[in-house]
């Protein structure tokens, strides 16, 4: 009885081991999470209303990823950037982190920012995003144009 107990036992043990190593088990169930990265450049198109007796030719022109904002959004709508939770620089180059799981009691958005222009594009992080990273080179009139790059895991 004691030999069939502990077959029972390396049975069992055997069946949860290849549980557990199968790609439907549940080693295999965890989903690794898709970074959110900003397009590395965007269309523009550029255009104004056009002042008395003059017609407007709209202008497309692309931009370069400049920077990211991220920020939470409360139940009434308002918004609250957010800094960065830490910044390393070597030289010109800074590295900024944002812990956005530090911030999820509200919901956590990003902003894309790109060189001269107004436009940016938004999106909320998805609940398995916990870092955002900001890597750029600091010019003397702000991030160099080409510069930067960023994502968020």
């Amino acid at each position: 009885m004691l030999s069939i107990e502990r077959s029972l036992r390396l049975t069992f043990f055997g069946c949860s081991l290849a549980f557990f190593a199968s790609p439907t088990g549940y080693a295999q169930q965890k989903q690794t999470s898709t970074p959110v990265v900003c397009p590395v450049n965007i269309t523009v198109e550029e255009t104004t209303a056009p002042a008395p007796t003059w017609s407007v030719a709209p202008a497309k022109a692309q931009r370069s990823f400049e920077r990211i904002s991220v920020y939470n959004v409360g139940a009434d709508g308002q918004e609250f950037d957010l800094a960065p939770d830490d910044q390393k620089e070597k030289g010109k180059k800074i590295t900024q982190t944002w812990n956005v799981n530090d911030y999820r009691s509200l919901k956590v958005f990003m902003r894309c920012r790109y060189h001269d222009t107004s436009v940016v594009l938004l999106q909320e992080l998805p609940p398995e995003i916990t870092v955002c990273t900001l890597r750029f080179t600091n010019a003397a009139n702000g991030i160099a144009p080409g510069e930067s790059s960023m994502e968020c895991r």
